[in-house]
């Protein structure tokens, strides 16, 4: 499995409420109520430099490489919830750790993940609660904004831990460009993320919270198929991070990436960020014109 170990900021969020909203209005509206909100969190995590990880109903779980990125993104969302009307019967909880995990191209794991979890169930409706990781790891100025709040054990461990809450709600943060940024605006920016893919005249387009996006023979893995023998059955994948596509080769004959009518760029079991427009080759050189060649766009 491709999988690495590396130090990230955790973020659970999630919407409190939703339950009772779908007795109150019933299916369709309670469910375009949370998609809109899973759909600003998802938005206000890409603008602060994190990534979605996955969405789990009515909540999202992210991951951040600098801890003041989450907290910013947390706050961000506590804003913009405060400002929907239709959450103002609801709320989001969140809650963050820091730390090691292990990520693989589908979900991360570990310790930290699992506290992120439990602070994210502690906190109540339009609350930032944070692990002592997470403190210790903050700008000065954040950290004059966290307040101790319990005493806790966390799951797994036996001594108690401080946890602490993040305070967003006085003016001081309103400041901040992101987090008065109209929703219309936030998603706008994302669709400015979007990447195009021409393949045999299929046009497919993707936003950053569907990658990663696998490439391949394989029908049972793969969602963009390839029917040529010199492509891998998991030949590569597509994923977004901090702000770019990256294409991640895992083939035994390599990727070739061309852009710009330049020498293309050959990748095996290496990655290279998609930028611009050009096209690729699975498993072979090509040209504009070769059958499977993948024409991309940013």
């Amino acid at each position: 499995m491709n999988q690495r170990s590396q130090t990230q900021a955790i973020m659970f969020a999630d919407v409190s409420g939703s339950s009772a909203l779908y007795k109150r209005v019933g299916n369709e509206q309670a469910k375009a109520t949370i998609d809109d909100a899973v759909q600003f969190m998802t938005a206000l995590t890409i603008v602060h430099e994190g990534t979605l990880v996955k969405t789990i109903g009515d909540e999202i779980m992210a991951r951040f490489d600098l801890v003041n990125q989450a907290c910013e993104a947390a706050i961000a969302i506590q804003q913009r919830s405060i400002k929907e009307p239709r959450l103002k019967d609801l709320g989001i909880r969140i809650g963050i750790a820091y730390g090691d995990v292990l990520i693989t191209p589908n979900d991360v794991f570990g310790d930290r993940v699992n506290d992120a979890a439990c602070v994210a169930h502690i906190a109540r409706a339009n609350q930032i609660v944070i692990t002592q990781s997470v403190v210790d790891a903050m700008d000065n100025a954040l950290r004059r904004d966290c307040q101790m709040f319990d005493r806790i054990n966390i799951k797994g461990e036996t001594e108690k831990t401080l946890i602490y809450r993040l305070e967003w709600e006085h003016s001081g943060k309103d400041n901040r460009a992101t987090m008065v940024m109209p929703i219309h605006d936030v998603t706008r920016f994302v669709d400015n993320f979007q990447l195009e893919l021409v393949v045999n005249g299929r046009t497919i387009s993707l936003l950053p919270e569907q990658t990663p996006f696998h490439i391949g023979r394989d029908p049972h893995k793969a969602q963009l198929l390839i029917e040529t023998e010199l492509a891998s059955r998991e030949h590569c994948h597509i994923e977004f991070r901090r702000g770019k596509y990256v294409l991640v080769d895992h083939s035994t004959n390599g990727t070739y990436v061309y852009v710009d009518e330049q020498e293309p760029i050959y990748l095996r079991r290496e990655e290279l960020p998609l930028q611009g427009r050009g096209f690729i080759g699975l498993g072979q050189t090509a040209t504009a014109s070769t059958p499977w060649a993948l024409h991309f766009k940013v």
